[in-house]
């Protein structure tokens, strides 16, 4: 025996509805994405990109004058960094290139002390070229200055020094100050030395690593990579529009939906969609012409439930409409009067919409004379009401003459007259009714009947129009026993067939001809 879900289980079947029911959204996005990725990739042009590296280290100018070499700091590295962009290295490449506008792109690799200069062009030995030109003209640029620093620290100090030599000319020799004289400029003279002789091998505080290689591949376009990308991007965004527009759509499409625009009102049954339905001719009558079917089977399971809800009151007199027109109430009331009739009852269908008269036709009958005849005078109830071949117990009443005030023949006293006496004749009358929004004449006769069922249609009946609808016929106190969902779509029936078992079929049901309009259509 199957269990119910949980919650949770409920919610990811909601979701997967929805994705089923919207999925030409996501593939479409999905697809356009991924069609825009491959024409920017085709008419975009590709792009080379090279790097060369650089060390950054202690500079050599200052290991003489303290006798350590300095370690790297996060700072040196940032600094490094920061000048690799300055305008004097950038007008340096561009002088050593002969070209302007030089584009370079520079990072610190992970947390170490090496610095990547990257070019990018669609030449990739132009790119390889400008990399390590840069690279190089920084690492001059930094040597330069490194020289330039040296060689003013040499001139201070042959300053001190020739300074010194002047006051000891001066001074008495053997004197004390001359001795200090002289030991200071010993001094002077070993760091001028030491600066002298570092000079000769001074170096800036980068050093070159590695030269930029020609690269084979283009670091852009990438095809595979906009692609995937693309592609994950038109999904989230073929999703996002999927429950965008079913959040904003108030279609009726399952039970689920109809119980939440009514939850107070049960789900007496739902019927699929019949094939022959959307075949052109007259009306098929499912329940006679393929009894064994799923829709004719899903007639009598709601013939079952509205036998359940008469066994909580007398119900003999039931109106059947719809929210709007084109939902599917007469072809209700024609198969269900079929099932009634079938399982012994004796069953009268009343065709009390005035204006669009349509039920007669369902059994190739005329509704010249009918209902509006008895009304007037005009004809008996007994020769008014015509049987139904082939359907033991079933009967037919006719519209009769369309009137011009159909509002005031329903609600007169000829029909409520009409309605008590075929009730008191029949074990069920089965009224079909105009639309419940589209004119008064539906809230009208509720109020003659026993009972109300409404018929909304998958995909185009909405939330609002049955939640009005449902209003309506309160205000009145009409009793609105349940709702039929119909041309529901596979797997939200609840619906049974059994195409072994003829089912309450009599042995001419399906050969009769009898045809019945399309469920959507009146």
């Amino acid at each position: 025996m199957a269990t119910s879900g949980t919650p949770a289980d409920a919610d990811l079947r909601t979701y997967g509805r929805i994705l089923w029911r919207r999925k030409w959204w996501v593939v479409g996005m999905a697809v356009a994405a991924l069609a825009g990725a491959m024409a920017y990739v085709s008419t975009t042009p590709k792009e080379y990109s090279t790097s060369a590296q650089l060390l950054v280290q202690p500079i050599s100018g200052s290991v003489p004058l303290n006798g350590t070499a300095a370690a790297i700091s996060p700072t040196d590295v940032a600094t490094e960094l920061q000048l690799l962009s300055s305008t004097p290295v950038v007008d340096a490449v561009e002088a050593a290139l002969h070209l302007t506008n030089v584009g370079v792109s520079s990072s610190e690799v992970g947390t170490t002390d090496v610095l990547s200069v990257t070019a990018t062009n669609e030449d990739p030995v132009l790119a390889a070229h400008i990399a390590t030109a840069y690279a190089r003209e920084f690492v001059t640029y930094e040597t330069t200055q490194v020289v330039d620093s040296l060689t003013a620290a040499e001139l201070q100090l042959a300053k001190q020094v020739n300074d010194l030599e002047l006051k000891l000319q001066l001074t008495p020799a053997g004197s004390p100050q001359a001795l200090a004289l002289t030991n200071q400029q010993a001094v002077l003279n070993g760091q001028l030395g030491q600066l002298q002789a570092y000079g000769a091998a001074a170096s800036g505080g980068v050093r070159l690593v590695s030269t930029a290689p020609v690269p084979d591949l283009p670091s852009s376009p990438k095809k595979k990579t906009d692609a995937i990308i693309a592609l994950m991007a038109g999904l989230v965004v073929g999703l996002g529009v999927a429950f965008t527009i079913d959040f904003v759509d108030d279609a009726l499409r399952t039970k689920d939906d109809v119980e939440r625009a009514a939850p107070d009102v049960a789900v007496l049954g739902t019927v699929p969609t019949v094939d022959a339905w959307s075949k052109k001719g007259g009306p098929v009558v499912v329940t006679l012409t393929e009894p064994a079917s799923a829709a004719a089977e899903c007639y009598r399971s709601l013939r079952t439930s509205l036998q359940f809800a008469a066994a909580t009151g007398e119900l003999r007199t039931v109106l059947v409409s719809s929210p709007a027109a084109a939902e599917g109430k007469t072809s209700t009331v024609a198969n269900l009067g079929v099932t009634l009739a079938r399982a012994g009852q004796r069953v009268v269908l009343v065709s009390a919409d005035l204006r669009r008269p349509r039920l007669a036709s369902f059994f190739g009958l005329d509704e010249r004379t009918g209902l509006t005849s008895v009304v007037l005078g005009q004809l008996p109830i007994e020769r008014a009401v015509r049987e139904v071949d082939g359907v033991p117990g079933l009967s037919v009443l006719p519209c009769g003459p369309i009137p011009p005030n159909p509002a005031e023949v329903v609600g007169g006293r000829g029909v409520a007259d009409l309605l008590q006496q075929l009730g008191e004749r029949y074990d069920m009358v089965l009224v079909d009714s105009p639309p419940v929004l589209a004119v008064t004449d539906a809230v009208v006769l509720a109020q003659r009947a026993d009972a109300v069922i409404l018929v909304v249609a998958a995909d185009r009946s909405k939330r609002a129009q049955l939640a009005q609808a449902s209003e309506r016929l309160h205000q009145v106190d009409a009793r609105l026993v349940g709702i039929v969902l119909n041309e529901a779509r596979s797997g939200h029936t609840g619906g049974y067939a059994y195409g072994a078992y003829q089912a309450e079929a009599s042995p001419t049901a399906g050969s009769n001809g009898h045809r019945v309009e399309p469920a959507g259509r009146t």
